[in-house]
């Protein structure tokens, strides 16, 4: 799972500050590097020094390097479609082509001999796109795709387009990219993150990777946003794509046998799941190893408190569920938990058969 930061090259990020940067992401866990040669306001001529001294570091440190690329600086680069050899030389990875660059063009890319990855713009694909790529005999192992981010508030993804996109993508075997913001560092001129969906704006970076990487359909995401914390880096870059980790905020008097349900390696929801509640397939086992479960905070279970059954539900005593809609309290089960809105998101992504975990809110 790829797990990137991104640098830019306008009067805000200096080149020392780009190059310490990329040192300090790398301890915390990033393996990759994105940057864009495609920004209006940037006059790449004057920037292509610091961009050669950069690329030369991320080679060098042994990091994926993805460049966003126009017509424009391609040429200033003297590349061209048929012609990627300046890129390969710069050791460049994956090259992201938008605008300016046709069906035919993106195709004789992805035939390039250095093995360069192509990604295409994911936020905007079609089926007629991938079915002229195939007809262009584009080479598909060199396809990936990498969703937009969007600075303006109000206009980032929908999460069911950006699941329509990306299951059209997947399903012909297409690795699909995406960014998350940071809410430490933010890039400017509007300084209001740099997320691909927009409910992502003011999350916590962990938790909007946590959301995209649980579809199961992504294969790595970048901050858009520099410069990242090393906090939000390390979160992201330590995600299990097939654990579902999620916070709780414990109940003050929650027992020490209920805290040890909770905080369990793995639980499993059920397959035969309910659409009321998530069941841990795991749990009740655990509760066999310590002490009984004492009735304790039997109070009304909201959407998304979590609870253990107590001893008065007799053989379900020490069963973990998370709620899933309001319910009536009952004296057989205690809310040991809730779950905090911002990962209510997370919640959903649990499927019959999904395994999951908490740690402390």
């Amino acid at each position: 799972m790829d797990c990137g930061v991104s640098v830019y090259f306008t009067e805000d990020y200096d080149l020392q500050r780009n190059m310490d940067y990329i040192d300090f992401a790398a301890q915390q866990g990033a393996n990759s590097v994105f940057t864009s040669l495609h920004m209006p306001e940037v006059d790449y001529k004057k920037k292509l020094d610091d961009f050669m001294v950069l690329a030369k570091a991320v080679k060098a440190r042994g990091l994926n390097f993805i460049v966003d690329i126009s017509p424009h600086t391609m040429r200033i680069l003297g590349a061209s479609a048929d012609n990627l050899k300046p890129f390969a030389d710069f050791g460049v990875n994956s090259i992201r082509v938008d605008y300016g660059f046709d069906i035919r063009k993106i195709s004789k890319m992805t035939n390039n001999k250095f093995d360069i990855k192509i990604q295409i713009n994911a936020s905007t694909v079609t089926p007629f796109q991938m079915d002229s790529l195939k007809s262009e005999h584009a080479e598909f192992t060199r396809l990936s795709a990498c969703h937009n981010f969007y600075p303006r508030p109000e206009t980032g993804l929908s999460y069911e387009l950006f699941m329509e996109k990306t299951r059209l993508l997947k399903s012909i075997g297409v690795p699909v990219y995406a960014f998350i913001p940071s809410q430490k560092g933010r890039r400017g001129p509007i300084y209001e993150g740099l997320p691909t969906l927009e409910i992502h704006r003011s999350l916590n970076p962990g938790t909007a990777a946590r959301h995209l990487i649980y579809t199961g359909m992504v294969d790595g995401v970048y901050f858009g946003d520099a410069y990242a914390s090393g906090e939000e880096i390390r979160d992201v870059a330590r995600i299990d794509p097939d654990i579902v980790e999620i916070s709780i905020e414990l109940a003050s008097d929650i027992s020490q046998a209920e805290e040890e349900i909770v905080f369990a390696p793995v639980h499993t929801n059920r397959l035969d799941a309910s659409d009321i509640v998530i069941r841990s397939e795991e749990s009740r086992g655990y509760a066999k190893i310590g002490p009984r479960i004492a009735a304790r905070n039997t109070v009304g279970r909201r959407a998304f408190s979590v609870t253990v059954d107590n001893e008065k539900y007799f053989r379900y005593s020490g069963e973990l569920q998370i709620v899933l809609k309001d319910l009536a309290a009952d004296e057989r089960v205690n809310v040991v938990g809730i779950i905090p809105e911002q990962e209510h998101i997370l919640v959903n992504q649990i499927r019959p058969g999904t395994k999951f975990r908490f740690r402390k809110g």
